[in-house]
């Protein structure tokens, strides 16, 4: 059992000094995103760092997620959640995922040999959460540790079928929203599909689907995220704030 312990202690201590190692040599937090342009103009991702500096690390991850939703391009969003699962959220598996989302995205980054590092650095954290094994124990005591870690491992298996998931959904509904690139000003507003116009006076009914936001449904009917007022106008009667949105709900598109 003493053995057991110190083997234990040994994987911890191993991962704490990668831990320690990586944050002298880049900062907490910081791995370069900063000189990131397409990062640092991202407002989701803006948000996400001041999160980050009020120690609000759940809200943080939600914004860099929303920030993937709108471009799952955005390798230095997949770098910094992995950050977030692996040092403040206790996710090694997450972690894990949006690490080798980064190295998928960014393959001759400078970073890569840190990334893969890091990558090291969860499956360390990820062997201390499975517990230790006891070489002696009684074989009904293997069983039972057995049936542990088959669960454990189900679990796990589940977890990383559901990001992959989320990855594709993100990733389906990228190639159907289009994008709308930033002019210099001044611009003319940018001019809808006869599809999406609805004839004057005979206001739209959608319902809400996942991932339905008011600013992506403004992009759809109105040709851009800034006309949202208009849609949460019409709909104030039943919507507690313009994130108030449920699946299946019916809103009105003026």
């Amino acid at each position: 059992m003493k053995q057991n312990s110190d083997n234990c202690f040994l994987v911890r201590l191993l991962a704490s000094l990668i831990l320690t190692s990586a944050i002298l040599v880049i900062g907490c937090y910081q791995v370069g995103e900063t000189a990131n342009t397409e990062l640092a103009q991202n407002p989701y991702a803006r948000r996400a760092k001041e999160a980050i500096q009020n120690r609000n690390f759940a809200a943080a991850a939600e914004l860099y997620r929303k920030a993937l939703r709108v471009n799952p391009d955005l390798a230095g969003a997949h770098l910094e959640l992995g950050l977030l699962y692996d040092d403040k959220l206790g996710d090694p598996i997450a972690a894990i995922y949006h690490y080798r989302c980064f190295l998928e995205l960014r393959p001759d980054s400078p970073k890569r040999a840190l990334v893969e590092d890091f990558i090291e650095r969860a499956k360390l954290n990820l062997l201390t959460k499975l517990g230790p094994v006891v070489p002696n124990a009684p074989p009904a005591a293997w069983q039972t540790e057995k049936a542990v870690l088959l669960e454990q491992n189900a679990a796990l298996q589940a977890r990383v079928l559901e990001l992959e998931r989320q990855l594709a959904d993100v990733s389906a509904l990228a190639r159907t929203v289009p994008v709308v690139e930033q002019l210099p000003r001044p611009v003319s507003p940018p001019v809808a599909s006869a599809a999406t116009i609805p004839e004057a006076g005979s206001p739209r009914i959608h319902t809400v689907q996942p991932r339905d936001t008011l600013q992506s449904l403004a992009l759809r009917y109105y040709g851009s995220r800034s006309e949202w007022t208009k849609i949460y106008a019409a709909n104030r009667h039943h919507l507690a704030s313009k994130d108030d949105l449920k699946i299946g709900q019916q809103l009105i598109i003026p």
